[in-house]
């Protein structure tokens, strides 16, 4: 037969094993409460916040092949659009996926022209013809906006892409 009774040395361990397991769970909850109100917002969230109608007008772009999913190549433009006028895109930067840069200031800054194409969507034109066309471009849209895009181009053929416009509203910021 099973002895029912515990010895004193038994329940000692059992409320010790209580208190400890207690003890443990609090030190959980509290230091999980200490480094939640010690977790600062991250930056990046306070400066897009803060920050997005003080931002110059751009279009970013990343174009990739159709069968994979990895990025092929980032354009960045700086904007230089007023209500009324057409915009001209000033190419600022070019990525490539191989991870080679090119970046262009001042008045080297190849000019991409703004134009709407036959089948009534927005295009950017480079010099030598590439073509990026912005489904969805919105022209007079102040903050942050997603474009789904397209690039035409003898040496990057067609590629699929996303655009971030900001501040394409044709105030000064």
């Amino acid at each position: 037969m099973i002895n029912s009774h515990l010895s004193g040395r038994s329940a000692a361990l059992i409320v010790v094993g209580i208190v400890a397991a207690i003890v443990v769970g609090l030190a959980v909850v509290a230091i999980y409460q200490v480094e939640k109100t010690l977790t600062p917002t991250p930056v990046a969230e306070v400066v897009e916040e803060t920050r997005e109608a003080e931002l110059a007008p751009s279009l970013d772009c990343a174009f990739r092949p159709f069968i994979t999913r990895s990025n092929a190549f980032y354009f960045y433009f700086d904007v230089d659009y007023a209500k009324g006028k057409t915009p001209l895109f000033y190419e600022r930067a070019l990525v490539s996926a191989d991870g080679s840069r090119k970046r262009y200031a001042g008045d080297e800054r190849p000019v991409w022209t703004y134009a709407i194409n036959e089948d009534g969507k927005p295009t950017i034109k480079s010099a030598d013809g590439t073509l990026i066309v912005l489904y969805g471009l919105k022209l007079g849209a102040p903050g942050i906006v997603p474009v789904e895009a397209g690039i035409r181009s003898t040496v990057l053929r067609n590629l699929g892409g996303e655009c971030r416009q900001t501040n394409l509203d044709g105030l000064p910021h």
